[in-house]
């Protein structure tokens, strides 16, 4: 358990640097924000300037750091003859980590953001719930989320060949395709359909939004295990 430990928290530091300049650039655009909504409102009431946003691209940074979480970490781990399976639960570790991180500071982020501006995060436009607890909560899921599918497809990335890789990527375009088709065939009822699923598993039904925690967490166990089937005997490429 100790060289899991160490793994994660190797790969967690990669992650400090990444961290700073992720919420600098976000405190730099909220004071472009602030000086916009100074500038607007003034001699106004400002009710009808709203912001709002920021949660969406901390879930891109999450799942862009999966998809950069793999290779190198990877090759390092294994030159010092650290097994699959460590480097797997310490990648796991760190970057679950790294989700309870971000998504406590986008909930601290966004109040602090809502008592100076009219700004409204990414869970209270959907949910219409200003609970912070279910904003953590809601926040940390999605990111695990996030980040564990973008780990999912570095791996499988990084495991095909040349003729997988392309075949890989264009299944969600034929995917789209064949939706789109079947759609037109049943007069919109695919898409009813797709919607009505949706509208189930994140709750938005009676907006709950504990059902979309358990969804997500579902979600991420599935993703997670098909990595951890991917990485156990994974080539060492270059």
């Amino acid at each position: 358990m100790e060289h899991t430990f160490k793994v994660s928290k190797y790969i967690f530091q990669d992650f400090k640097k990444a961290l700073i300049i992720y919420y600098g650039i976000i405190i730099g655009i909220f004071m472009l924000m602030l000086f916009s909504y100074m500038r607007f409102s003034s001699g106004q009431s400002g009710d009808d300037i709203r912001f709002g946003g920021f949660g969406v691209s901390t879930v891109i940074f999450m799942f862009v750091s999966g998809l950069n979480c793999f290779k190198v970490n990877f090759k390092f781990m294994q030159a010092n003859n650290i097994s699959r399976k460590r480097f797997y639960r310490g990648t796991i570790i760190a970057l679950i980590s790294v989700a309870a991180l971000m998504a406590f500071v986008d909930v601290v982020l966004n109040n602090v953001f809502n008592q100076i501006i009219p700004y409204e995060g990414v869970f209270e436009q959907l949910y219409r719930n200003g609970n912070y607890f279910a904003d953590f909560v809601w926040s940390f899921a999605l990111m695990v989320l996030a980040v564990s599918t973008g780990m999912f497809i570095t791996l499988l990335y990084y495991k095909c060949n040349k003729l997988m890789k392309v075949m890989i990527s264009f299944i969600p375009v034929v995917l789209f395709i064949l939706l789109a088709l079947f759609n037109n065939l049943t007069k919109g009822a695919v898409a009813y359909g797709v919607v009505n699923f949706f509208t189930a598993v994140l709750g938005f039904e009676n907006y709950n939004p504990y059902i979309a925690v358990f969804s997500f967490f579902i979600a991420s166990a599935g993703v997670l295990a098909l990595s951890y089937g991917l990485i156990r005997r994974m080539p060492i490429k270059d």
